[in-house]
């Protein structure tokens, strides 16, 4: 071989062994890193001052988390008219961190009566599911408290969650990062 080709298989060589597969697992998708605290009676310590757990629009990728919780059955369901986000703006999961469980209140509009159903998934920064959940919640009085004891290792993940009915699938959708701690 020449010099010219011993380069050119050099340069060649380098420029293959940057190149990243796309799909790598152990690169990081989502920022999990920033938390909220929260303490054990939902009031918030800290924030992030960022759009955490407030209504939003999912993307593809986020909605597709839930394709295989898409199966519940949404018949009999009716949506609330709105989601209450107190105090104020926000709908968070508390405490956070947390140990072994944590909850969540959801509140609707005065005089809700009716049926839904809550979809949640755990993922971590890869936004590979730990924990999915799908449940059908009878509302009696505009508010319900729910409690979570997620089966996820110790560490740092995110908790997105819709609402569903069955002429509004999905009709609301949130999210905020959560950290368990033991």
């Amino acid at each position: 071989m020449t010099a010219k080709s011993i380069c050119y298989l050099i340069f060649a060589l380098l420029i293959i062994s940057s190149c990243s597969k796309k799909d790598d697992p152990e690169t990081p998708t989502i920022d999990v890193s920033k938390q909220w605290s929260i303490d054990p009676l939902g009031n918030v310590v800290s924030s992030t001052g960022d759009r955490q757990w407030q209504a939003t629009t999912f993307t593809e990728a986020e909605l597709n988390l839930f394709s295989s919780l898409d199966t519940a059955d949404l018949s009999g369901t009716n949506a609330p008219a709105f989601v209450l986000e107190t105090p104020p703006n926000y709908s968070s999961a508390y405490p956070n961190p947390f140990i072994t469980v944590h909850s969540l209140s959801l509140r609707f509009d005065n005089g809700y009566f009716g049926r839904i159903v809550f979809k949640c998934v755990i993922v971590d920064s890869t936004m590979t599911p730990h924990f999915k959940l799908a449940t059908r919640l009878f509302i009696p009085n505009a508010s319900i408290n729910l409690s979570f004891n997620p089966t996820i290792p110790v560490g740092r993940f995110r908790f997105f969650y819709t609402l569903s009915s069955q002429s509004k699938p999905h009709f609301y959708k949130n999210w905020g990062n959560i950290q368990k701690t033991q």
